[in-house]
């Protein structure tokens, strides 16, 4: 929190969920209401040339309102960072969870595929279009319900949806034919083009399109041709079809989407949707906020709609929004007034030093409570030098230097025990002979035996008790972190996302066979404690061996495999699981290098017979 000084008082930071080419996301807490949001965080500097997208999607989100598009709840900018204060979905990426299913059935694929056309037809309707649509770009909330993410590469033709584009962007195994091709192009059919390829993601569990190489990925596309798995039902295929038509004028309307045999089955009902785009008037949110407040919940209303999602106050009414959707309580904890002040309060001057603590605690944002202003302690002086025959008066603190006019830390008149002589120079006044001298003669040289409350003895005390404090707990922390090195995480309940479970209940066996799987598939490997951390290179070359031509193409990616030990799976002794992480790169191809890996996991273990026992004793 240190780094992002713009954050202080308004957000705890958490962990990092998140990685991006220039962006990282981080679990936050917003302190007023304490619900979890996602922070993304992104440094101007490294941003380039993606600087324009960054400020196109924070211009399209602060528009759009919908329950399947992730909420943004405040956008902060500062002179070198953006972030962006979004709603947290817990349940990760819906490519994770094809992932985890293999496949989906048809059951599932039609609810989370009706949700996505609901946000799509939403999009299209306020006259955006996406252009990136994939799973990557889908997250799960704690309900499974579906949040679309990621508008940097979205648009809004001027002419409306009718008005065509010209930039190739997105992805290429999701790309329609006509942006490979470089023609002009509607966003809306390369959007339903997209979404053909996602729902047969959902039901095939990969891609209709894929290839290693790049041109022969693109002669794939544009042929149009694809296998139909025999799983794939008739009404199922109709529809991929109809979405897959390489002519974009012959390809399903968004409208004739909604109304699809193939969407209203078991639902009975078309997919709709609700155009709006200004945030909803709600009076008892509006009271709760407006007893903090102390503003009429007109007045807080009308600010509220003109902030356009930049301040405090609209992050805090629109997460109390969501809770009293949810059935729960509102709350606003009562350290958050000064954070929820309007910004016309804020802007005001002081008009005394009374004043002063309370506004600084308002442009900081800080949800403390307004601090109790002590009596001005300017004039007054402490004589902590008992009078002798050698000594003079000390001036005065306030004759020899008046008092600030700029911010100032006030002290208690217990804790000002200090001369207006520096300490160092304090010290030097009253050093000891270094001649060792009885307490007679000391008194007769008229040099002071203790002076009761000196800065310097409460400062030497002060230092030897760190040091104390230091050597006691160092050890400790080198210990804990050692011993969580030494033996895996312990998964349960939600933790148990993207984890495979084992038939071994030895860790660091199950490591082993990891760590040699990897090898073998030339794959460049990492170890910390229990976690691998892996890396696919990008080097095209003729002379790579069979075994890892696949993960040294065009295509890389780095992800994260955990040894872990799951909780509540039976009744006997803990079972090993490999939890998977994709940290960046080409979801499929971290796809693929997961299954074989874990697949290899299983292949070394049965065909090994070297001894092991003096490898695993060293292996962490």
């Amino acid at each position: 929190m240190g780094r992002y000084a713009a954050l202080r008082g308004l957000y705890e930071l958490e962990k990092t969920v998140g990685c991006g080419g220039f962006a990282k996301v981080k679990l936050g807490t917003h302190i007023a209401t304490g619900e979890k949001v996602a922070i993304k965080i992104m440094e101007k500097s490294a941003l380039g040339e993606d600087l324009p997208r960054v400020k196109l999607e924070i211009e399209a989100l602060k528009t759009l309102l919908h329950q399947h598009i992730c909420r943004l709840y405040q956008t902060i900018e500062t002179e070198t960072h953006y972030f962006m204060v979004m709603e947290y979905c817990s349940g990760g990426e819906l490519f994770d969870h094809i992932v985890e299913k293999n496949r989906l059935t048809e059951d599932e694929s039609r609810k989370f595929f009706r949700q996505i056309v609901s946000a799509v037809a939403y999009l299209h309707s306020l006259g955006y279009a996406h252009r990136d649509l994939k799973p990557e770009n889908v997250l799960l909330d704690r309900d499974q319900n579906l949040k679309l993410i990621d508008f940097g590469l979205c648009a809004k033709p001027v002419g409306g949806m009718q008005s065509h584009l010209y930039t190739s962007c997105g992805s290429p195994t999701y790309a329609a034919p006509e942006l490979i091709l470089g023609k002009k192009y509607l966003g809306s059919e390369v959007d339903i083009w997209s979404m053909g390829v996602l729902l047969y993601a959902l039901l095939c569990g990969f891609l209709p399109f894929d290839d290693e190489g790049i041109d022969n990925l693109y002669k794939k596309i544009l042929s149009g041709k694809y296998d139909e798995p025999c799983w794939l039902s008739s009404s199922s295929k109709s529809l991929i079809r109809a979405m897959l038509q390489t002519d974009p004028k012959k390809r399903i309307t968004i409208d004739e989407l909604c109304n699809h045999p193939w969407i209203t089955a078991t639902y009975l009902n078309p997919v709709v949707f609700s155009k709006k785009n200004n945030i909803e008037r709600n009076d008892d949110v509006l009271r709760t906020m407006a007893a903090i407040c102390d503003e009429t919940i007109d007045n807080l209303w009308n600010s509220l709609l003109k902030s356009m999602r930049s301040d405090y106050r609209t992050a805090t009414y629109l997460l109390l929004l969501d809770r009293k959707r949810k059935g729960l309580s509102l709350r606003i904890f009562p350290a958050s007034k000064s954070s929820l002040s309007s910004p016309a309060d804020k802007d005001k001057a002081p008009q005394n030093t009374n004043e002063v603590n309370t506004v600084i605690t308002q442009l900081d944002k800080s949800p403390r409570q307004n601090l109790q202003i002590k009596p001005k302690i300017d004039q007054q002086t402490y004589n902590i030098l008992p009078p002798t025959p050698d000594t003079t008066p000390v001036q005065s603190t306030s004759t020899m230097n008046p008092p600030p006019t700029g911010r100032k830390r006030m002290r208690n008149k217990e804790d000002d025990v200090s001369s207006p002589v520096p300490l160092k120079k304090l010290a030097e006044m009253h050093k000891p002979d270094p001649t060792p001298v009885t307490p007679t003669e000391k008194q007769s040289k008229g040099v002071q035996t203790s002076t009761p409350g000196s800065a310097r003895k409460v400062i030497m005390g002060l230092e030897r008790g760190i040091n104390r404090v230091r050597n006691v707990l160092t050890p400790k922390r080198k210990l804990k972190n050692d011993e969580q090195q030494d033996r895996p995480a312990i998964l349960s309940g939600k933790g148990l996302i993207n984890v495979s479970s084992t038939s071994s209940n030895c860790p660091k066996q199950v490591l082993l066979q990891l760590r040699r799987a990897l090898q073998r598939k030339g794959i460049i490997c990492r170890q910390k404690g229990f976690i691998l951390q892996g890396e696919t290179e990008s080097v095209d070359s003729e002379n790579i061996k069979e075994s890892t031509k696949p993960y040294s193409s065009r295509k890389a990616c780095s992800f994260q495999l955990e040894v872990c030990l799951l909780d509540g799976i039976s009744n006997d002794k803990p079972m090993v699981g490999i939890r998977r992480k994709r940290l960046k790169g080409d979801a499929w191809v971290y796809k693929r290098v997961c299954e074989e890996v874990l697949a290899l996991t299983a292949e070394v273990s049965a065909s090994n017979n070297v001894d092991e026992d003096a490898e695993l004793k060293c292996l962490i």
